[in-house]
């Protein structure tokens, strides 16, 4: 294995010790010396690809949103209807928020609110998000399939409060019958009520 690729895979390596660490027993428990004992390298190599624990959190974001401009990517090729594929987007990045579990998507608000540093990181990717939205959104109005005097961009901000809204109440009531992604769907049916152009 070339440098490159060692350095890569050691990276992914304390990520994923860090995240199941965070998710067996809450991000504040977790310490840096824990995570290397986890991923099987000393502690110094650690701070060798991340300055923080926060650093660590911020490339789930980071992933999720990689995972949702693929998918849309893959989507804007079809001929699926604006509502087919904000729902597709969005059940991708509730399923993406299960996998991590509401323990960990607490911690998640928590930092986003009390650390700047984090905080301005995640706007950022947020900010990403939304030009992705914005996009869909665009191409339904071109189609035809959503009102025009609400902006792209303005729906894009209203669907991504709206994610966010039920991604905060689903992990803050959990345990619950209703998954995320049953959740997100419902939601995001009532928010297009108020987008789609009725005949």
């Amino acid at each position: 294995m070339n440098r490159g690729l060692q350095k890569e895979e050691t990276k992914k390596r304390i990520q994923k010790a860090a995240i199941s660490l965070f998710q067996q027993q809450g991000y504040q428990k977790t310490t840096v010396s824990q995570i290397t004992h986890e991923a099987g390298v000393a502690k110094g190599t650690f701070f060798n690809y991340f300055k923080t624990k926060e650093e660590v959190l911020h490339y789930l974001g980071i992933n999720f949103t990689n995972r949702i401009s693929y998918k849309l990517e893959q989507l804007l090729q079809t001929e699926e209807s604006t509502v087919s594929i904000v729902k597709q987007l969005f059940l991708l990045l509730a399923q993406s928020n299960e996998e991590a579990n509401p323990h960990l998507i607490r911690s998640w608000f928590h930092i986003a609110i009390t650390n700047s540093s984090f905080q301005q990181s995640e706007i950022l990717q947020i900010e990403k998000m939304r030009a992705h939205f914005t996009k869909v959104f665009q191409t339904g109005q071109d189609r035809g399939e959503l009102i025009v005097d609400i902006p792209a961009e303005e729906m894009a901000s209203i669907a991504i409060l709206n994610f966010f809204g039920t991604l905060l109440y689903w992990c803050t009531n959990h345990p619950d019958s209703t998954t995320l992604q049953e959740r997100i769907d419902k939601s995001v049916t009532l928010l297009f009520k108020g987008f789609l152009i009725h005949s």
